[in-house]
This record gives C-alpha cells, sequence and structure tokens, in this order.
C-alpha cells in the first residue's frame, strides 16, 4: 500500500466575512495548497470537498462549483457531508483514494459560512409528515450547548470537575489562540474574565463554547511516489485515517435525540465513536497515545477538551483535570493540546473544521508554527465530531 503525503496547504482566516462568498474562499485556499505544493490547478487528479448545507443546492455540491470558479478539468469531484466529523471524513475518502492506487494526487476542501449564533435546523418541507427531532428540540429550547452541559454535570458528579477546570481548559486555549495569526479570537483571557462571562448551559459559560464562524482551508495529497518527484521536503506521511460510529449502550445522549442509553449503561465510558476512531488510527499507524507529541482536538466546549483528552487514551476517565491542573496540555507541557488555539479561538465552520487541524499538524510538522511551535514535533494526532455519534481520526508523522 502507498504511503500518503502532505505536498500543500491553505488556510484562510476565520470570522465573519459578509462580502466574501463561501466559493470565494473556497477557491483561494485550493489555489494556496496547490501552490504550496509546487503544481499547477491542472495537475489535481481528483477533488472531495464538503458538501455545506448552508449554502443551497450550489453548497451541497461545493467541489463542481468551486471547480467552475477556477475553471473545469474533468476531474472525479466527490461531495461529502458527515456533520461536523465532515473534514475527518473528507481525508479519509482522499486517502483511501490515494492508498488503493487510485489517484495519485487528491486535493481537500473544505470551506463555510455558518450562520450566526446557535446552528439552526435545516428547513422541512411543509408537507413533510413527520418532522426531524432537530424541530422538536429547538421548540423546546434544546440547543447543542445544552447536551454539553448535561454531560459536564455528570462528569462533575461522578470526578468533582469544577467550573474553574472549564474556565482553565479557555484560558489555555486563549493563550494559544492568540499567537495565531488565522485565529477570529485572538485575545488572551484570565481566569477571572471566563468565570465572569455569561451562563448559557449551567456550568458552560459563554466564553466555554465556541462560536460559529467562516472559514475554508485545503489539503493537497500525494502518494509517496509522486512526492519524490515533486521533491516534497519534509515529506509529511498521513500514517491513519480513520472513522468510527457510536456503539449500541453508549450513555452519551446523541444530538438531536432527546434520551440516552438505559440505565444498566449509564456508568459506561462516554463518546465510543471518539474511542474507536482513536483505536483505528493507532492500530492504522503502529503507533499509541504515548508517541503523540501534541493533539488538535474537537474543543466545540471546554468539556469536550476535558472527555476528548480520555476518550482518546491520554489518560484514565476522570484524569483530564489532573493533566490541565500540571500544566501538561499548554504550550511547554508534555502533550500540548490545541495549539492553534483550538475551535475556542476560530469557532466553528464546520466543512472546514478537519481541514484546519490537517493544516496546523503540517505547520507544526514542518516546524513552521511559528510563535505557537510546538518544539520537537514529530507525531500528532486530529479528532473531529460530528452529531448523531460520527468521528474521525487522523495521525501525521513527520
Amino acid at each position: 500500500m502507498t504511503d500518503v503525503i502532505v505536498a500543500g496547504v491553505g488556510l484562510h482566516p476565520w470570522g465573519k466575512f459578509p462580502h466574501k462568498s463561501w466559493v470565494e474562499m473556497g477557491a483561494e485556499v485550493a489555489l494556496e495548497a496547490v501552490k504550496d505544493a509546487g503544481v499547477e490547478w491542472t495537475d489535481v487528479e481528483a477533488m472531495v470537498s464538503g458538501a455545506m448545507q448552508w449554502g443551497g443546492s450550489t453548497g451541497m455540491r461545493s467541489g463542481n462549483t468551486i471547480s467552475a470558479a477556477l475553471g473545469e478539468t474533468g476531474v472525479p469531484i466527490a461531495n461529502i457531508n458527515n456533520a461536523c466529523a465532515s473534514g475527518g471524513s473528507l481525508m479519509r475518502a482522499a486517502y483511501a483514494m490515494i492508498t488503493s492506487g487510485m489517484h495519485d494526487s487528491v486535493l481537500v476542501i473544505g470551506t463555510d459560512k455558518s450562520p450566526k449564533g446557535y446552528f439552526p435546523s435545516v428547513p422541512v418541507l411543509a408537507d413533510e409528515p413527520q418532522p426531524p427531532v432537530d424541530m422538536v428540540r429547538w421548540q423546546v429550547g434544546i440547543p447543542n450547548p445544552a447536551y454539553w452541559a448535561l454531560e459536564m454535570r455528570k462528569r462533575m458528579e461522578a470526578y468533582g470537575s469544577t467550573e474553574e477546570h472549564l474556565a482553565k481548559v479557555k484560558v489555555k486555549n486563549s493563550r494559544h489562540g492568540a499567537l495565531n495569526p488565522y485565529a477570529r479570537y485572538r485575545k488572551e483571557f484570565s481566569l477571572e474574565q471566563v468565570l465572569a462571562s455569561p451562563m448559557v448551559c449551567d456550568p458552560l459559560r459563554l466564553l466555554e463554547i465556541c462560536a460559529t464562524s467562516d472559514g475554508a482551508a485545503a489539503v493537497l495529497l500525494v502518494s509517496d511516489a509522486k512526492a519524490r518527484r515533486l521533491g516534497v521536503n519534509p515529506p509529511i506521511k498521513v500514517a491513519a485515517c480513520s472513522l468510527a460510529s457510536g456503539e449500541f449502550g453508549d450513555p452519551t445522549i446523541r444530538i438531536p435525540l432527546l434520551s440516552a442509553a438505559s440505565d444498566d449503561a449509564a456508568s459506561a465510558p462516554l463518546l465510543s465513536e471518539s474511542r474507536l476512531a482513536a483505536q483505528m488510527a493507532y492500530e492504522q499507524a503502529g503507533l499509541g497515545p504515548e508517541d503523540m507529541d501534541f493533539v488538535e482536538l474537537p474543543d466545540n466546549s471546554s468539556w469536550h477538551e476535558l472527555q476528548y483528552l480520555e476518550t482518546m487514551g491520554f489518560c484514565d476517565e476522570g484524569e483530564a483535570e489532573h493533566l490541565l491542573d500540571k500544566g501538561a496540555t499548554t504550550l511547554g507541557g508534555e502533550l500540548p493540546v490545541c495549539p492553534s488555539g483550538g475551535f475556542s479561538s476560530f469557532g466553528e465552520a464546520t466543512m472546514a473544521q478537519g481541514i484546519l487541524q490537517i493544516v496546523e499538524v503540517t505547520w507544526q510538522l514542518r516546524g513552521t508554527a511559528g510563535a505557537r511551535q510546538v518544539e520537537g514535533a514529530q507525531k500528532a494526532i486530529t479528532e473531529v465530531y460530528g452529531a448523531q455519534a460520527n468521528n474521525s481520526a487522523c495521525i501525521l508523522t513527520a
């Protein structure tokens, strides 16, 4: 099986850009990735792109729309939507295209302009016989943070976690994000400032929940043979790409569902899709969590960071707070978490989040991350998760 190499990357700043379309942002990062690889747009053999639900019918065919803007070349284009796990799912599809020998180069694009505030439900037809569960939960006032708050309350009861732990996650990520010129929020917050921010869904405060943003990212993946021909240096290897869903009996309350597992499963570990995706990736790469120099995980809220440290295998259940308290997860610590600043500093642009993580890891492994550089970084893992138990993990090595 051929190895897969990151030949080029492109990243658009995150924020809100009312006078710029998602097509423009996607085209920009596509050309950046191609230029970074030292090839031409016409050299790309295939594309995979995030099917953006907020962009109407052209958004769902985003790859074709961007290709038309840049000049169509007749290559295969796949448009994929896997909720907030779309970026990782795109990476896995492109990875499979190359490892199978089907293509030597695949361009991965995620671009998104998210609505302000909580993510709304996708509009439904008036004559739909049974509206989706999303409509029900919105009518009773249960946005995504309400689910996360419920899980954090369970964690506080089980392990003695505190509101200060949630705030510490934000403080750390704001410190990292302040060093990242692509981040939307580049302000460093103190513990007192975070704890003074408005309560949204108890115990989660405003500064502990990621915003919704506009953003775009692209990665050009190539076979190792093509990387050698191009003279890619350093050749950052995609050592693993996994995709997992949840297991029956997992007590995690699934967005958009309104109930969890039965009582006899209530004490089982949460987020089985994260645990499974990480295990698959470690096995595929022949590595373990102890080999990772840093991690980019989906900190949609401060609770997520604590929980994902455990489900990804970096500590046992209930021990993430210990890593946080001793400074292990900050830059300069033994396991820097989200050196990019994380979703906390960027906000969430759903189709692009997972690709953003790959771009950050690539820069870190190249040694070009500037002030937020993880010293001596050689191996890293990313995870991104989506609604209804979707989770993808990627491991990259230098």
